[in-house]
């Protein structure tokens, strides 16, 4: 009769398995086994795994692992999240709402880079702003919460999304942070949020996100205001999320209103770990068990001396002198960039001040005019102007 029962049992176990086997195939989610394994050896459950073929390299993006009664299949990009240390939001506040866009097709890229990443993980210290931004959002307006589109950002993804981004080589510095210098994203530091109402839409910022029109840019929406693009009510909103996590110790930047900084580049340097890599073998400190602070040598750190914003109103192939009458009497100063020379019009210390630039351009018939950005002499992208001037 025990033996009966015993094949029975090994048999119910082999369905279980075979049934999340075929999940773990043709649906990449996180699969949990609920078995209650603390009744019965665990070594026979083992086997069970190796019997029915589970090959390694079948599961070679999967860590399994035991976590009190349950065998739980982790993906590779989780077990990188929580080899770093970093803290799954929901875990310390679950009225948080996450919604990781570049773990669909909803992006800026068309396509899911995030594989099957659910949660949304930061450093402690950030993981705990931004409950506090959560409180203060539910005092101001009960029914409202904060949504999370984005977190913790390994730097192998960030050069995914530099070399998908479909522009030209030379243009991809205005729509993409440069992995080069990286992000705050890539330290867990940095998180791309919006606000839902009481029925879980979220609220009109007046452009997507992740959107590459100067709409979005935080710095001109008092111009947008005034000629209509943007209306009082997305302004408010916008004024409304700034105000929760300004006031819990982010900072935004410049261009893009989602984008909030938990604190300096240099300060991320010193106390947090450069996540290198989506796949956990990549991550060689990581998988040491070594402190990963010595992996920031794998970026730039831009020495910030300078940053300024200028008009690009023209491109050569050949340098001119500046005083040809296609420049319409607008000094002008040259630089060399890919190949090409280039001249800009002023240096301003803000994005407001080189619109106001732009436009005045665009009104004397420079209409292919658009802003560039500067360390010192050295062309950089407006998105890493924006950050790093945070």
């Amino acid at each position: 009769m025990l033996v009966i029962i015993s094949k029975i049992y090994f048999l119910y176990i082999k369905i279980l398995i075979g049934i999340s086997v075929i999940k773990l195939l043709f649906f990449p989610t996180l699969i949990t086994f609920n078995l209650n394994i603390s009744q019965y050896p665990q070594q026979p459950f083992k086997n069970q795994i190796k019997n029915i073929g589970l090959k390694s390299k079948s599961i070679r993006l999967y860590n399994v692992s035991l976590l009190q009664n349950n065998y739980t299949l982790e993906s590779d990009i989780e077990k990188v999240m929580k080899g770093y240390g970093l803290i799954d939001i929901q875990e310390i506040d679950t009225s948080i709402i996450v919604q990781l866009q570049y773990a669909t097709n909803h992006n800026f890229l068309g396509k899911n880079i995030y594989q099957d990443l659910s949660h949304a993980y930061l450093q402690k210290e950030v993981g705990e702003k931004l409950r506090n931004a959560e409180s203060k959002l539910i005092i101001t307006k009960p029914t409202y919460r904060i949504v999370i589109l984005d977190a913790a950002r390994p730097l192998s993804l960030q050069k995914v999304m530099w070399d998908e981004v479909k522009v030209p080589v030379a243009e991809k510095d205005k729509f993409v942070a440069n992995p080069a210098y990286g992000s705050l994203h890539n330290y867990a530091a940095a998180v791309d949020v919006t606000i839902a109402d009481s029925f879980g839409k979220w609220l009109d910022m007046g452009t997507a996100y992740d959107s590459f029109d100067n709409l979005a840019y935080p710095a001109l929406e008092n111009g947008f205001l005034k000629n209509g693009k943007l209306s009082q009510q997305q302004i408010d909103n916008r004024v409304l999320l700034r105000t929760i996590m300004k006031q819990s110790g982010f900072s935004g930047i410049e261009t893009e209103w989602w984008h909030f900084n938990s604190c300096s580049r240099e300060y991320a340097r010193k106390h947090y770990s450069l996540i290198i890599s989506h796949v956990y073998a990549d991550n060689p400190f990581l998988v040491s068990n070594q402190k990963n602070i010595a992996s920031n040598e794998v970026i730039t750190d831009p020495n910030v001396t300078n940053i300024n914003f200028r008009v690009q109103i023209m491109t050569s192939s050949k340098p001119l002198k500046g005083n040809e009458s296609i420049f319409k009497n607008v000094k002008v100063e040259r630089y060399f960039h890919n190949f090409l020379y280039k001249y800009t019009s002023g240096k301003y210390k803000t994005l407001e001040d080189a619109y106001k630039q732009l436009t005045k351009l665009q009104n004397q018939g420079f209409s292919d005019a658009f802003i560039v950005a500067f360390n010192k002499n050295t062309r950089i992208g407006i998105k890493d102007a924006s950050e790093l001037l945070n």
